[in-house]
This record gives structure tokens, sequence and C-alpha cells, in this order.
């Protein structure tokens, strides 16, 4: 139950408070979802792989906490959204170099680490499947289909520190 709470704790943001969803086994993951959510890399290259250009940051609120930062972003490939995140980092395991990048807020996470060349590693703790009724927001395209998908990922320092803990959700793609 770890993984329920971790989660729960997470969700207290405006656009995610009242997330409605179940988890599923990678296998339950519609195409082309599945692609782009299970596995143990970092969101931020594999957007940016599928999509075909840079991945850039945009946060929408970045609540106070006194342990770690916590920020709710939309991650954009040029115009078009590619993932909403909401993503609790702890600081002090980072480097005072890279916690300075990371609280400017100008580059995901995972293009900071890549870029750094800091060791880490992903472990998808779960995948989501939303009900689309129950989260349609603004900066999202219209969706046609009945559920969203999105995983609960962790990421770990080289002696299995918490770097981050994550929910990422993905907008409708076409098949």
């Amino acid at each position: 139950m770890e993984r329920e709470s971790e989660i729960r704790e997470l969700l207290d943001c405006d656009h995610l408070r009242d997330l409605q969803f179940t988890w599923v086994q990678p296998r339950e993951v519609e195409l082309p979802y599945r692609e782009l959510l299970c596995h143990e890399n970092d969101m931020t290259s594999t957007l940016s792989r599928v999509h075909g250009g840079p991945v850039e940051l945009y946060v929408f609120q970045e609540p106070a906490d006194e342990n770690c930062y916590v920020r709710e972003v939309l991650l954009k490939v040029g115009a078009k959204p590619v993932e909403y995140g909401l993503i609790r980092i702890y600081l002090e395991n980072f480097p005072a170099t890279l916690r300075e990048q990371i609280v400017a807020a100008q580059k995901p996470l995972g293009a900071l680490l890549n870029e750094s060349g800091f060791p880490y590693v992903s472990e998808p703790g779960g995948f989501l499947k939303i009900p689309s009724e129950t989260f349609q927001p603004a900066f999202f395209p219209t969706v046609s289909s009945k559920f969203l998908f999105g995983r609960y990922n962790t990421l770990l320092d080289e002696n299995r520190q918490v770097l981050a803990r994550i929910i990422e959700i993905l907008p409708n793609e076409k098949s």
C-alpha cells in the first residue's frame, strides 16, 4: 500500500485532486501509449525521440513543501502538448549546481539529469488508466478516446535514494 499513499500525496493539486484512475498492467496500456510509458527510461528523452524535437517545460505551479520541491508542469514539443506531470523532487539528494538548475525551472528534470551525466535510474511503479471524462484539462487536445494513460514513476540515484516521484499523463494520441 506504500504506492497508494505516495501517489495520493502527489495528487493534491488543482488538476489532479479528484483524478479517477485504475492501476493496469503494461499489456493493458493501449497503443501508442504503451511505447511512450512502459519502459524504464526517462520521459523527457522518450518524448523527444517520439515527437522529433526538444521538450520544453511550462510550470503551472510550484507548491511549497518544507522537504522537497514540487511542481505541476506541461511538457511540449513545439506547440504540441506531450505530457502533463506532477513531480516531487527531493533536492537534498542532488549536488548544489543541479539543485539551482532544477528550481530555475527552465528545463525538464530528465533533460537536466541527462545533460549533467548525473547517474540515475527510472523505476515505474505502476500504470494509470484514466477515464477521459474525468481528466479534460484545457491544455490537452480534445479527447476522442474513452481513456488516457499515465504512469507513476520514481527516479533513484546510484545509492537508491529517491530523487523524484512523478505522475506522468499523456494527452490523446492517434494510434
